[in-house]
């Protein structure tokens, strides 16, 4: 009994820490792809003009010298809708240019810059929504009202209506597949009435943390018509729950790891009841109390390392792997455990952190060393007389 005590034990120590480190990969992975992935199509400073940028060169060379900013392009996005055969889905057409010759999207399957003037580029999973394929031609609406000379709204509102050919399909793997979509930067001006000016500039800075700072200084620099929007007000809520939940989740697992490290007090426990004949042998041959507390305290930090040195180097295996098993019982159950309707990525990201698995590990045997204190303590105090009292 006292030997299948222990097995539950130590296994229970070895899940526990093997599940907080694939937890906390996991949580690291989420913000990794918000920094690279997401923060890659969502600009970190938007500088906007209501009449556009008719001098976009000139002030993008003006705002490229500020120390943080890493590159600065003109881009213009506008709200509408898309109709494709009696189907339709809201959208936000973007069009941007990198002034680098660099694709504005991350996808291999795109070998072209940046589309036609006459063309539309949508994320798959919108065109599986709309039942749309490239080369298709597909509407596209949006209400404009005229404006006259000083700026001041004319008329009534009426839709602007453009047919677009369907250029070719990519995929972020993020939430913006639901509603993003790129076209020519001159399309998209042509569309927003700003008579070919690009209807802002997308800076990208090299610390995101330092956007909003970074974007009053530019500000500055600018004439009183502009504004600015970083990636804080448009996806700080999200970040901010992903660092909400890495936190209640390592807590939680942190508490199931404290569970199974004072596991091991039953078991040392159960272990000082079935030895105490041997322990009270031990002190009648000269043993202390001292050499005693001490035989138990290294077995508990024996136990303490195997469990933790097993349970870290099971969970730093298994999150390595995790995407690619997770992935894999997708396709064969033919089921998605994230969606991009509900989260910010379809996929399960993984960065396992060699900072993480020394912590951790370090984490559950101090609990397990603090759980061995009392049962050593108790074999300490074991009286020989009254337990051979009856041999």
């Amino acid at each position: 009994m006292v030997s299948f005590i222990s097995a539950l034990a130590i296994s229970g120590l070895i899940l526990g820490v093997a599940v907080l480190v694939v937890v906390l990969s996991v949580m690291n992975g989420f913000d990794r792809e918000m920094r690279t992935r997401i923060l890659t199509w969502v600009p970190h400073i938007q500088l906007t003009s209501a009449d556009g940028v008719a001098d976009w060169q000139i002030r993008a060379g003006q705002l490229a010298s500020h120390p943080h900013v890493l590159s600065v392009s003109p881009f213009t996005q506008i709200e509408g809708l898309l109709v494709f055969r009696g189907k339709s889905e809201a959208v936000q057409l973007r069009g941007e240019r990198t002034g680098e010759g660099r694709s504005v999207i991350d996808a291999p399957s795109v070998a072209r810059p940046e589309p036609g003037r006459d063309e539309i580029w949508l994320p798959r999973l919108l065109a599986e929504k709309l039942g749309v394929e490239p080369g298709k031609q597909i509407t596209f609406m949006t209400p404009r009202r005229d404006a006259d000379a000083a700026g001041r709204s004319v008329g009534r509102t009426l839709p602007e209506i453009r047919v677009l050919t369907v250029g070719g399909l990519y995929s972020t793997r993020t939430a913006l597949d639901n509603h993003v979509a790129l076209v020519h930067i001159e399309t998209a001006s042509a569309l927003a009435n700003l008579k070919g000016r690009p209807q802002g500039l997308k800076v990208t800075v090299n610390d995101v943390f330092l956007a909003r700072e970074t974007g009053f200084q530019l500000l500055d620099q600018l004439p009183p018509q502009y504004y600015f929007i970083d990636w804080i007000q448009t996806h700080g809520n999200l970040y901010q729950a992903i660092q909400m939940s890495r936190k209640l989740v390592g807590l939680m697992v942190f508490l199931i790891v404290s569970i199974a490290a004072f596991n091991v007090v039953a078991m040392l426990v159960m272990t000082v009841v079935d030895k105490q004949g041997d322990i009270a042998v031990l002190k009648t041959l000269g043993a202390d109390g001292a050499d005693i507390l001490r035989v138990f305290l290294i077995q508990g930090a024996l136990i303490g390392l195997l469990g933790t040195l097993c349970g870290a180097g099971l969970g730093y295996a298994v999150a390595f792997f995790i995407p690619e098993l997770i992935d894999a019982i997708e396709r064969f159950f033919d089921v998605r455990f994230l969606n991009v309707d509900v989260y910010p990525i379809d996929f399960l990201p993984s960065d396992p952190r060699i900072s993480d698995v020394l912590w951790v590990s370090a984490l559950g045997w101090m609990l397990t060393m603090v759980a061995t204190i009392y049962p050593a303590l108790r074999a300490a105090r074991v009286k020989p007389a009254e337990v051979l009292r009856y041999e």
